[in-house]
């Protein structure tokens, strides 16, 4: 569902691919993202970017207190939240973490589960509560994270 939300209207690109279960309010910008079944993103204080190859997957939740980006090829997971922040390009934010305000660097990994609220570097996975730096992520990581959205695309075309 997409609606209006005090005088906000979301922009959707037309390309873009959301399921009919997901919400979609307020001051949102939408690329040609895919927004997985019952994923809410809600913008009423500030602007939600989703750009271009993203993915927020089955009930995950973004909230727009600040600003929030989510970059091109990033995948928000199963009941991740974004309170806020900027997540770079090619970021992995594993199923049930939690952001809260931080800003996430290119090419990194969020592991399930973990709360993040300091800023993460760019290459960096981390973990726990509060997340903390676990290594460098590698070629391997970023393999496996190109297979994931490989899969999300195919996933994807059975949404509409």
């Amino acid at each position: 569902m997409i609606r209006k939300f005090g005088k906000w209207m979301p922009r959707v690109n037309r390309e873009a691919i959301i399921d009919e279960t997901a919400i979609i309010m307020g001051n949102v910008i939408i690329e040609k993202a895919f927004i997985f079944p019952q994923a809410m993103i809600r913008a009423d204080e500030h602007e939600a970017i989703i750009k271009d190859g993203a993915a927020i997957l089955d009930r995950a939740f973004i909230e727009a207190h600040e600003k929030v980006v989510i970059g091109e090829g990033s995948i928000v997971s199963h009941g991740a939240i974004v309170h806020g922040g900027n997540i770079g390009k090619n970021v992995l934010v594993g199923i049930g973490a939690i952001i809260l305000g931080a800003s996430v660097g290119d090419n990194s990994i969020i592991a399930a589960g973990s709360v993040v609220k300091d800023d993460v570097e760019n290459g960096i996975m981390v973990a726990g509560i509060p997340a903390k730096k676990v290594r460098s992520v590698n070629e391997k990581d970023m393999e496996y994270m190109e297979k994931i959205r490989n899969e999300i695309k195919m996933k994807a075309r059975w949404l509409k």
